[in-house]
């Protein structure tokens, strides 16, 4: 596999954010040129209930497969306080969700490799799921091909009970097995059969079989896939809120500094996105997932909760189990579990990370380093092979993707002029035979007419097959690949190892947005 810097990565309208060059001024640590200083104050916090978190740390991965070596050696160091993470996240979509959660992998193991060889100090790489997300809309579909369309259709789970109120981490995974059975056949069916094809149903549906929640079936894609050195860490446990409950407290005491803070976080040149600046940055579990708000000194939910804050605070000592972060307190949570290096992000979550650092100094911490993930695109030899054939290059293509070559019916009508003539008089020829006779005729000359139609029809879309299959791998549905493919075709086109080539390639490279060449 080869892998190059591809400046041409992303259409003019959606560039990967270069953190260190435009935001500078809002962040605590510039890229990985300072993580010797961010280690140095992370040395100073304490993180007590490490044991116990490894401990967990440890269970959980047990459910996705086995770890290297090295790595299990490494969770031991963690315990002793010896020991860093470098930390991203994503939902738990559906065979591995889009193909930038790989991506996102991908970075952080490579920036632990870096941030480790920089501090002599183990670094493990940590893939935080989702699981505590209440939007099941988000991680229930892919997309698949369809024949002589540039548009792809989107395959999705049917609705679970509380699909969309609870956390995903909650949802009845076993309900949907058989669809997911189907849904992988249907991926399989509409891509071209290669060497690789059953091997992957085989590994998929083990997947499945083994799979008994969103988290697993999701990690264990990415176990297979693409390798055992990372950990893959499950938020919504039982275990895991009782280790949060300190900071679950500390976010109700801190709740109006924290949102004064907030509420001045947002300056001009950063870029837009919205935040609910009104909650309270913690949910609530009773059956669903309620966003809790603090009103007249009472915290509130939709449903009708109302709790004082003695009274939340209570409930937190008691049922940790029953509150879970939202996108502004699960950074803040993530740095009070982890002795956290940096946070590899994508565009989305730079956006609304650099908002947060006046509550980590609320806190009494700096904000860990912010790293952008992996932009990559994956391109085949055959794929080259007919961009060449439309003389036109990759980096023109992905500025300017190549729209269908038109049906010109004005044109097609004119080639029918004789025939019409032809048409007209065969009619009245026939017409004096009787009217039947003209009718007759004029229908199965127009058949013929609509048949030769059809045919050139068919001839229009053959001659854009090429431009509808560059369109499908390169820049489908007029978005990067990475957000709409999955893991799967890339596993039938290229091969079962694709994502761990990917990987070594990856490393060895400097870029952050990449053209891997299989």
């Amino acid at each position: 596999m080869k892998v190059e810097a591809f400046d041409a990565l992303y259409a003019p309208t959606s560039p990967m954010i270069q953190i260190e060059q435009g935001y500078g001024r809002w962040l605590d640590y510039r890229g990985m040129d300072e993580v010797e200083k961010r280690a140095t104050e992370i040395a100073g916090r304490s993180y007590d209930h490490l044991p116990e978190l490894v401990h967990i740390l440890k269970q959980q991965q047990r459910q996705f497969g086995e770890l290297s070596e090295r790595l299990s050696a490494n969770l031991d160091l963690l315990e002793q306080r010896e020991a860093y993470v470098m930390v991203t996240g994503q939902q738990v979509g559906v065979y591995g969700g889009p193909l930038f959660a790989v991506y996102k992998l991908l970075a952080v193991i490579k920036r632990a490799k870096e941030a480790e060889a920089k501090l002599g100090k183990p670094v493990l790489p940590i893939f935080w799921m989702a699981t505590e997300d209440h939007d099941f809309a988000e991680i229930n579909h892919v997309f698949t091909t369809q024949t002589f369309s540039r548009t792809l259709k989107k395959d999705a789970l049917s609705t679970l009970p509380l699909a969309g109120k609870a956390s995903v981490g909650e949802l009845e995974f076993d309900r949907v097995k058989l669809e997911l059975v189907q849904m992988a056949q249907r991926m399989l069916l509409n891509e071209t059969e290669t060497p690789h094809t059953l091997r992957l149903y085989q590994e998929l549906i083990e997947l499945i079989q083994g799979s008994h929640s969103f988290a697993q079936f999701f990690g264990g894609m990415m176990r297979r896939f693409v390798g055992n050195d990372f950990l893959l860490f499950d938020p919504h446990a039982r275990d895991i809120r009782a280790l949060e409950r300190p900071m679950f407290r500390r976010l109700i005491e801190q709740h109006d500094a924290l949102q004064q803070a907030l509420e001045h976080a947002f300056e001009d040149g950063m870029p837009s996105v919205e935040l609910n600046k009104e909650a309270a940055h913690l949910f609530y579990h009773d059956g669903t997932r309620e966003l809790l708000t603090k009103i007249d000194s009472v915290y509130t939910t939709k449903r009708g909760h109302r709790f004082t804050e003695t009274e939340l605070l209570n409930e937190i000592e008691a049922h940790p189990e029953r509150f879970s972060n939202n996108v502004v307190s699960r950074p803040l949570m993530q740095d009070y579990l982890f002795p956290t290096l940096g946070y590899v992000a994508g565009p989305g979550e730079i956006a609304y990370w650099l908002q947060l650092r006046p509550l980590f100094h609320e806190i009494g911490w700096k904000m860990p380093l912010l790293l952008p993930r992996l932009g990559g695109l994956i391109v085949s030899s055959n794929d080259e092979k007919k961009l060449r054939q439309e003389c036109v290059t990759l980096e023109e293509y992905m500025k300017h993707p190549l729209p269908d070559h038109p049906f010109d019916d004005e044109s097609f009508e004119a080639k029918l002029y004789a025939y019409r003539t032809l048409t007209e008089a065969v009619s009245q020829e026939a017409r004096s035979h009787g009217r039947r006779f003209e009718s007759k005729s004029r229908h199965v000359l127009e058949r013929l007419a609509d048949e030769m139609r059809a045919e050139a029809k068919r001839d229009q879309y053959r001659l854009n097959a090429r431009r509808i299959q560059l369109s499908t791998r390169l820049f489908p549905m007029n978005a990067p690949q990475e957000r709409i493919l999955s893991m799967v075709p890339m596993l039938n086109r290229h091969g079962l190892d694709i994502f761990e080539r990917m990987k070594h390639a990856y490393e060895q490279s400097e870029a952050e947005q990449c053209l891997f060449k299989v």
